[in-house]
């Protein structure tokens, strides 16, 4: 029996290439990923996605969210380089006092924005 997975939304946003990742927390798959504490797509894949493992403490969740935000804008360097730049940023931030703040949690989609004519200048009253 398949267990119902729900997954946690928490924020979308667009990379330097214009690709569109949404981004959950959810353990990613074990059988797919073994152990790790998040994934980031291909950039080339169909709706490409990043996870973050909800059972992580504060400091990891911050350098695994690096990590994976580094991967969505520059696929091409190597696990090595991605590994160094999270570690170095997380390490900083939380020297710095950065902290989650589980009050303000995203877990909804935003509603669509209206997209509003531009009225002429010329035909605006005055």
């Amino acid at each position: 029996m398949k267990k119902n997975r729900q997954s946690k939304y928490c924020f979308s946003f667009s990379n330097t290439k214009g690709i569109k990742y949404e981004v959950y927390f959810r353990k990613p798959n074990e059988r797919w990923y073994g152990n790790a504490d998040g994934t980031c797509s291909d950039p080339l894949q169909d709706n490409p996605k990043i996870y973050i493992s909800p059972h992580l403490t504060p400091k990891s969740e911050l350098n695994t969210i690096i990590h994976e935000f580094t991967h969505s804008f520059f696929w091409s360097r190597t696990e090595k380089e991605v590994y160094r730049f999270a570690n170095t940023v997380a390490g900083f931030l939380y020297r710095q006092g950065w902290r989650r703040d589980d009050s303000k949690r995203n877990e909804t989609p935003p509603k669509r924005r209206k997209k509003y004519k531009r009225r002429n200048k010329k035909n605006r009253r005055a």
